[in-house]
């Protein structure tokens, strides 16, 4: 009949309130979905395109590490990804492909390498061969070459040395000692072998030289080598001898002396006064004397012998001077004084008269 009953018309305009609603929805859902009409460069951020990070081609942030794609920069920088970020040069190990702006690995145990195939230059312990790289194992004494991964010597008597200069060693093969990065046969003065170290090591003061730490064998100035010890005063029964920096032994008769010879004696063990300078064994076996010492008449060994006898030295004896003489020198009728008795005497031409010659 052409006309609509109520209830039809609330039906159609339901289905049409419907068909606005779901409209609505699928404008908003257009709306809100990402677009990728953002130029190079640049990243969606909330319905805004924001710029990446300078070194970036393309980004998902504008951090450093956002980076998804690399290329060549507005300053004319070639860059290459590597973990999110565009790098001017890719780390070692790794290669620029220029392709695809990436870093790429070299071949296994290459540290430098223009593409995946060949090397230039291997990782420690690995020698390069044809363009790869394979296990070097060094003998004692040398070094991989950093830059040919090569074994090279080290200096003689390095048992380990430096890469970068071969002659600066860091330990020594046996019977060579370490000293300013050198193996030396013999350590320099003021220096002693430590073997159990490998090492020449200072000598403590006041050596000036030394064996080893409690050997000395020369001693700075103003101290005196005794034994295997620097001192600054000699012992007792030891002299300074300034000439050599030393002390010397005394004679085993010197309680003290002071040189330059060990028997310059200052007092004796026997508790005696040197003679001349010297300490006389007094105690001499059968058979032997005193030199020095005279035998007198009472059978004891004198220094000086009696008045009225001389020394002689040819049988070591105190001997009687001629009569009437009281002192005499050399021989018994070399007067120098005559008796004082009952009758004046007088002296001369080294004997006593009771009257003087004509």
């Amino acid at each position: 009949n052409g006309h609509y009953s109520g209830q039809d018309w609330r039906s159609a305009m339901r289905s049409f309130i419907l068909l606005l609603i779901s409209l609505a929805l699928w404008l908003r859902s257009i709306s809100c979905r990402p677009s990728s009409s953002c130029p190079g460069g640049q990243f969606l951020l909330k319905n805004q395109c924001v710029l990446c990070h300078p070194t970036c081609f393309e980004c998902d942030g504008h951090e450093l590490f956002d980076c998804t794609t690399c290329g060549v920069g507005e300053d004319g920088q070639e860059r290459f990804l590597h973990q999110g970020r565009c790098r001017a040069h890719c780390p070692r190990g790794l290669f620029p492909d220029r392709g695809h702006y990436t870093c790429l690995p070299c071949i296994a145990n290459c540290e430098l390498c223009t593409d995946g195939n060949l090397c230039a230059k291997c990782r420690e312990h690995y020698k390069l061969q044809n363009g790869i790289c394979q296990q070097a194992l060094c003998d004692i004494g040398q070094v991989q070459d950093p830059e040919t991964g090569e074994c090279t010597n080290c200096e003689m008597g390095c048992r380990t040395c430096s890469a970068e200069d071969p002659e600066f060693c860091s330990a020594c093969i046996q019977d060579y000692f370490l000293f300013r990065q050198k193996c030396r046969r013999h350590c320099p003065q003021s220096t002693y072998e430590d073997r159990s170290s490998g090492l020449c090591l200072s000598c403590l003061a006041p050596c000036e030289d030394c064996r080893s730490n409690t050997r000395c064998i020369a001693c700075q100035p103003g101290y005196f080598l005794n034994g295997e010890e620097c001192v600054k005063q000699c012992p007792m029964q030891t002299f300074s001898d300034s000439s050599g920096w030393r002390c010397q032994l005394c004679h085993r008769s010197c309680q003290t002396c002071h040189g330059p010879h060990s028997t310059d004696c200052d007092l004796c063990v026997s508790g005696n006064p040197p003679l001349h300078g010297q300490c006389p064994q007094v105690n001499c076996p059968l058979g032997q004397f005193v030199d020095g010492y005279y035998l007198d008449q009472d059978s004891s060994c004198v220094e000086h012998c009696p008045s009225g006898s001389y020394a002689n030295p040819a049988t070591q004896l105190c001997e009687d001077c001629s009569p009437n003489c009281e002192a005499c020198v050399d021989t018994s009728d070399n007067c120098i004084s005559c008796s004082r008795g009952s009758s004046q005497l007088f002296l001369h031409e080294g004997r006593c008269w009771t009257n003087c010659p004509e």
